[in-house]
């Protein structure tokens, strides 16, 4: 959905009257279409539960500088992108950042322009009288605007009637989303759910009498007068509250924001599922308005509008002004402690051995230097501490840090099931599907499949899940609920007693429906069916290829090289995607690392792959694993179909793996407050965890590099590392993609952490203990009101204190400052991202940091 940036409305001013003259646009369907795309290109997106994954809340308004994208969202909403001065004087306090830091910061703010609030002494002394004594924090209210120029009329008349009409409209918009997007949950479904959302929603609001019972006389009666179209309806709407032309934006801007979790529920669905035929999200401010305009015409509020028109902050898309001394105060403290944490990065890493590591370039490693295993971890910043880990365990195991679908691009499709899952980045759309089968014995990475076995599996698994789902149907149904309760409540009364005390009750995962413990293992991703998609043996090359490549894995393999994924077990976890791989989409990456292990497997592709440069030794032989993160356990998949010959290095991987993985959970023990190993390990089957693992929290930076910079440093998993050498990149081709793709995800994450943390009540989820699932599809802060997008209180504070401490990204690339210039030139996306920092950047050249300034150049750190 393009729509152009900006309208044709032109705006004067009659001295006499000093009341604004609006000349009407040429063609009012264009002015509104430009409105409508503003609005929609400002809401970002939230995924379904099942495919939940991190979202940069801000997006949409990433082509403005970070403080100008502040003062924007302040014209129409309570939204904040900076946290309190009390916030940085305890960060100050702890040692976090320095006097040093904030002149550090001061200057980086003239040089881009920014004028400072005070002076060093004036800052300092704030600092020291906004220390308190550290209570427990409970999750804080939403911070008052005053700056804010737009209200809805909502919020307008609710100061002057005894009903709260926010939430009386945000309950009736959420209630009729919730039943319309319902995915199977709902025992009685909307009978006009199959109708478009504008549509369903006039036949249930012309009948549905509850609004008016508050108050709202004679709504039904107006929704049966708006225009059939949502498009008209909204033109009805801002007519009939006499919003002149140039507010058109802005107060459509409001109106999502005051639903902002359905807007962006609207958004996936128009911009992503493809659900809605371009009609869900305007659909949604049309209905949002209706109420608005019916509000209006019966407490007939005395909004000047015309005087907010005079106000150029107020008109878009007219540039907004930087904010008071205070906010920037509060900006300067921002980046002071950004610039803290980058001087205490930048000083652990290993810039010598970078350099070494230049000097010995083209030496080859003798054959006693080889390897008993390559493992290959996600970029996830919990892969950091046990890749130092494994590596602290053995010097024969080397990691890998590389994006945790694997250049994989597929759609998994589980046995039994009519559709699959994409497995892969969520900018990314899936290439071909890989269908799970019931494999034999096998060796080469040819799976042979029992169709007898096969087909009995899908048949098991198929009447499992029927079974299951009539008995979820039964216990909810109005009849079934209470003889349910009454013969089967006391056995179920135990049952919640053993898990509320933590005892393993069955389980629960359902990927093993029809499947005995036993033949689990069995169950793997398949190479077949890849050429009737066109998926040819060449692009099947070209896939080992492109991943070997971005790796930088193109010679001196190992014996065992094993592509591990990672996925997170929690138990009564609705946002358990949350924790699951961002790279493959909020699911495990184990679809992935196998089917790549059982691609690189192939004889015919090791042949192709000569050919093109790329020599695996005969003895080499790759298999898939997983990273359990909430136990740090690592599990081997596919070991059957491993040559016999390699038994004792996998034994020996396994100890290692063992080892490391208790020295991992020993480091995290204090982290999650757990004082002995087993509580750490209980937290992955207690249904009342709210902090089964602490996910991303803390992340801080994305360092691509050689392992070499980051090798025997702890960066207290909270660094995402990409494995890279320039020296092998000569044009740049591996740097670019490491840009654009895995360097923007790990952006989506640090901004949605950011954002849920600085404020949790627009872009976050609320408290946990309080969520109830909406529809199978999203998250409820108790039982109504709007759609949860960001994460809980829960998975940012420990109750005493902050876990994730907000700040923006600080990418790290040991890569000439050309290498990098010519990706930012060349797309806009980063260049937005870097220029008006969203995210910082530092080059590593010749063991020199450099910073890529606001402006443009680049600066040696000193």
């Amino acid at each position: 959905m393009n729509h152009p940036k900006n309208n044709q409305t032109t705006l004067s001013i009659n001295p006499a009257s000093a009341n604004p003259v609006v000349s009407t646009p040429e063609s009012l369907q264009d002015h509104l279409s430009d409105s409508l795309g503003e609005v929609f290109d400002t809401v970002a997106p939230v995924w379904p539960l099942q495919d939940y994954v991190a979202v940069n809340p801000y997006f949409g308004i990433k082509h403005r500088k970070f403080m100008d994208a502040r003062s924007f969202l302040k014209v129409f909403s309570d939204c904040e992108m900076l946290m309190p001065v009390e916030y940085y004087a305890e960060q100050f306090q702890l040692g976090n950042f320095d006097a040093e830091d904030v002149t550090a910061a001061t200057v980086e703010m003239q040089d881009a322009g920014l004028a400072s609030p005070a002076s060093l002494e004036s800052i300092l002394k704030r600092l020291q009288s906004s220390i308190k004594e550290r209570t427990t924090l409970d999750q804080p209210a939403p911070a008052e605007n005053p700056d804010r120029h737009i209200h809805t009329v909502a919020e307008t008349v609710t100061t002057a009637s005894t009903v709260n009409w926010v939430e009386a409209v945000r309950d009736e918009v959420a209630r009729f989303c919730a039943a319309h997007y319902d995915e199977g949950q709902a025992t009685w479904t909307s009978p006009w759910k199959d109708l478009p959302l504008y549509e369903a929603w006039k036949n249930s609001a012309a009948i549905d009498q509850n609004i008016q019972m508050l108050g709202l006389v004679g709504f039904c009666d107006y929704v049966k007068s708006l225009p059939d179209s949502p498009e008209a309806s909204i033109e009805h709407s801002l007519k009939k509250m006499n919003v002149p032309f140039p507010l058109w934006t802005t107060v459509l801007l409001s109106q999502a924001f005051s639903v902002p979790g359905w807007s962006a529920w609207a958004k996936y669905q128009e911009a992503e599922s493809g659900k809605s035929q371009g009609k869900d999200f305007i659909a949604l401010l049309a209905i949002r308005l209706a109420y608005d305009a019916k509000l209006y015409e019966l407490y007939q509020p005395q909004i000047d509008w015309n005087d907010f028109v005079q106000n150029d902050a107020a008109c878009f898309p007219t540039p907004t002004s930087v904010s008071g001394n205070e906010s920037m105060l509060r900006y300067t403290l921002l980046k002071a402690s950004e610039i803290g944490y980058r001087r205490k990065l930048l000083k652990s890493l290993n810039t010598n051995a970078l350099v070494q590591a230049n000097v010995n370039e083209g030496q080859e490693t003798k054959s006693q230097d080889r390897k008993l295993a390559q493992m290959v971890f996600c970029i996830d910043v919990r892969s950091e501490r046990i890749r130092r880990q494994l590596e602290s365990v053995s010097g024969l195991v080397e990691t890998f840090g590389f994006a945790g679908f694997f250049a994989m691009p597929i759609e998994f499709v589980s046995l039994g099931e009519p559709t699959g899952v994409n497995h892969l980045p969520v900018l990314l759309k899936p290439q071909f599907k890989v269908h799970e089968t019931f494999t034999s014995d096998c060796c080469d990475g040819d799976a042979k499949v029992g169709s007898g076995v096969e087909k009995t599996v899908a048949s098991d698994r198929l009447m499992l899940r029927s079974w299951r789902k009539l008995w979820r149907s039964f216990q909810t149904s109005a009849v079934g609920c209470f003889s349910f309760v009454e013969t089967t409540g006391l056995f179920f009364g135990f049952r919640l007693l053993g898990r509320a005390l933590g005892f393993k009750t069955l389980s629960a995962d359902q990927r093993q429906d029809g499947v005995s413990s036993e033949s689990a293992g069995r169950l793997a991703p398949s190479l077949k069916q890849l050429e009737q998609q066109g998926v040819s043996f060449e692009k099947q090359v070209e896939l080992a290829e492109g991943m070997l490549t971005g790796l930088g894995l193109k010679k001196n393999f190992a014996r065992l090289v094993v592509l591990c994924g990672h996925a997170s077990q929690t138990d009564n976890n609705p946002l358990a995607a949350g924790l699951d791989c961002g790279a493959c989409g909020g699911h495990s990456g184990e679809p992935n690392a196998r089917f790549a292990a059982m691609l690189l497997n192939q004889t015919a592709i090791r042949e192709a792959l000569v050919q093109r440069g790329i020599e695996i030794p005969a003895d080499t032989h790759f298999m898939g694993g997983v990273h359990n993160t909430t136990t740090d356990q690592i599990e081997f998949f596919d070991t059957a179909a491993m040559p016999e010959s390699h038994t004792a290095d996998l034994a020996e991987l396994q100890g290692h793996c063992e080892a490391a993985g208790e020295q991992t959970c020993v480091e995290r023990m204090p982290v999650v407050a757990s004082k002995t190993m087993d509580d750490l390990l209980r937290r992955a089957v207690d249904w009342s965890e709210v902090r089964p693992e602490w996910g991303l929290t803390g992340n801080a930076s994305f360092i691509v590099a050689p392992r070499s910079l980051t090798q025997d440093v702890s960066l207290d998993g909270r660094s995402f590392l990409h494995s890279y050498d320039h020296q092998t990149d000569p044009e740049g081709a591996v740097l670019e993609a490491i840009m654009t793709a895995p360097m923007v995800v790990a952006n989506w994450i640090n901004m949605q952490y950011y954002a849920s943390t600085v404020d949790n009540h627009h872009f976050g989820s609320g408290n946990k203990t309080v969520h109830n699932v909406v529809g199978r599809f999203g998250i409820l802060s108790g039982n109504g009101g709007d759609l949860m997008t960001g994460l809980p209180w829960q998975s940012l504070h420990t109750g005493d204190h902050y876990q994730h401490l907000p700040m923006r990204l600080q990418v790290v690339i040991a890569a000439p400052r050309d290498s990098i210039q010519r990706v930012i030139d060349k797309h806009e996306m980063v260049a937005n991202l870097i220029v008006n920092e969203w995210s910082h950047l530092v080059a590593l050249e010749d063991g020199i940091a450099y910073r890529f300034s606001t402006e443009g150049f680049w600066e040696e750190l000193v």
